[in-house]
């Protein structure tokens, strides 16, 4: 699942995690000030929204990735095989072209392919056909994850 071959990546962070995308899954940052609500949609999806005639899901990521956002209302918007998809970020950090001085190991962790140590912070590269079929999954679910979860242990 490793791709030794990242040549660049967009750093974005969301609360104190630094996340990478790939730059052709990447496509803008969004101004997110109110959402389309969709009523009885799981916790994740914030609503939607129209960018350039093509509606949007909005996305946020925090209590999946268990991280604290500060805030912003920007939003980064991917694309994955057509489908757009947008989640929320703190703040675009830059692209990064030189990472061939970068100590990178693949990650353990479902939504990312790969970590990649830079100036002593741990950037997690997104998986993006894994965080479609991660958001997918959780939009068509109709239990909770915590619950799902609770359901496939034995109880003693």
């Amino acid at each position: 699942m490793l791709n030794t071959a990242i040549g660049k990546i967009w750093v974005l962070r969301l609360g104190n995690a630094f996340l990478g995308v790939e730059p052709k899954a990447f496509k803008e940052v969004l101004e997110v000030t109110q959402p389309t609500p969709v009523p009885l949609a799981p916790a994740p999806l914030l609503g939607l929204l129209s960018n350039q005639g093509q509606i949007v899901p909005v996305f946020d990521l925090s209590h999946t990735l268990q991280i604290t956002p500060a805030g912003s209302g920007i939003a980064a918007l991917l694309e994955f095989e057509g489908q757009p998809l947008a989640f929320m970020i703190d703040e675009v950090l830059g692209l990064r072209t030189n990472l061939s001085g970068a100590w990178i190991t693949p990650s353990q962790e479902p939504l990312f392919s790969a970590v990649l140590e830079e100036d002593g912070k741990s950037i997690r590269i997104l998986e993006v056909r894994n965080l479609f079929a991660h958001l997918s999954l959780q939009m068509s679910s109709p239990t909770q994850p915590s619950a799902a979860l609770s359901q496939s242990v034995p109880q003693a």
